[in-house]
């Protein structure tokens, strides 16, 4: 009787680790890294825009206080 209970003690942790393994495989898989690395760069560049948004609106409540009238010039995007 005890072995059979080690027995299927043993298959359970074998199945729980086989699962989990696989699963962790995959988070690893090349194709997931790959779209870790899209969504990571996607949130960096949508951070980037904003904070050019921001620099933009500060720079012209800026020219507005001081009374500056000349429109700041165009500036080359660096993306």
């Amino acid at each position: 009787m005890k072995r059979i209970l080690w027995f299927i003690i043993g298959t359970a942790v074998g199945v729980y680790a086989v699962t989990r393994l696989k699963k962790r495989a995959q988070v690893l898989a090349p194709e997931s890294l790959q779209q870790s690395a899209e969504k990571v760069a996607s949130a960096i560049r949508h951070f980037g825009d904003e904070v050019r948004a921001g620099m933009a609106e500060r720079e012209t409540e800026l020219r507005d206080a001081l009374g500056i009238d000349t429109a700041p010039t165009e500036r080359e995007d660096y993306r």
